[in-house]
């Protein structure tokens, strides 16, 4: 609990990864910690890697605990770094609970950062959140909020909440939450980055990398990564397939 309490504290630096400069697809996240607990954009690229994907991913992220998009807003890093560099995409991640309590204010934000990611000729992607462990009720609210909001600028949406509860359905046994009920376990973030890869290049998932680590928030050099669980080839199997499944149904 108590690095759990720092974590949610203490800004997080950008974490750039680099890639080939004519042959990456390059992705910004802004957010808090449901994307760097687990280390969320370190993930799917490894899933990319491990596609052999011809476009290799390159990622960096502005991302604070307990963040929403105003407090990115008003801060100014996060647009700093959207128009320092040349983008694909760029993430938003609204905090957990906002888009059920307050959705207009969410709405406000969204709208003045989908602009200024327009005017640097980006794609904006809404990170769609999954509901609390213990408020599964909430997944509803919290998937119209992003979706109304998506349609709204025509923004792509990262539908992870939605997988995420499909995948608790279908498969009871994999625990997607950390034992605060609202974080990510290792599962729950690698199913996130299999969200975050089909949205980004739209590849098959089967028989891509099972291993789930994280690179500490810094370069990803040999011996800087940290294993946090590393699937059986049948979990691995499951959990790709479930993946692959519901996309073919939204």
């Amino acid at each position: 609990m108590i690095a759990l309490f720092w974590l949610k504290k203490k800004p997080i630096e950008a974490n750039s990864f680099q890639g080939n400069e004519q042959q990456t697809i390059r992705v910004l996240f802004i957010g808090n910690s449901y994307i760097y607990v687990n280390n969320l954009p370190w993930l799917t690229q490894q899933l990319a890697e491990s596609a052999k994907e011809t476009r290799t991913l390159e990622t960096e992220m502005v991302v604070v605990g307990g963040a929403t998009l105003k407090s990115h807003w008003k801060r100014g890093k996060a647009l700093r770094l959207l128009r320092a560099k040349q983008w694909d995409y760029v993430v938003l991640q609204e905090q957990s609970t906002l888009p059920i309590t307050n959705p207009k204010e969410m709405y406000k934000y969204a709208s003045l950062f989908d602009t200024e990611i327009k005017r640097v000729n980006s794609q904006t992607v809404f990170y769609l959140t999954w509901a609390k462990q213990n408020q599964p009720e909430t997944q509803q609210i919290l998937t119209d909020s992003y979706m109304a909001i998506a349609k709204k600028l025509k923004a792509k949406v990262a539908l992870v909440g939605i997988v995420w509860q499909k995948v608790q359905e279908a498969n009871p046994k994999f625990n997607l939450y950390n034992p605060d009920q609202s974080h990510p376990s290792p599962i729950g973030s690698y199913l996130a980055a299999c969200v975050f890869y089909k949205t980004f290049y739209k590849g098959s998932l089967i028989g891509l990398s099972r291993r789930i680590y994280s690179s500490q928030f810094n370069t990803p050099e040999e011996g800087n990564t940290v294993e946090l669980e590393s699937l059986s080839e049948t979990d691995a199997e499951i959990i790709q397939n479930l993946v692959e499944d519901i996309f073919r149904k939204i």
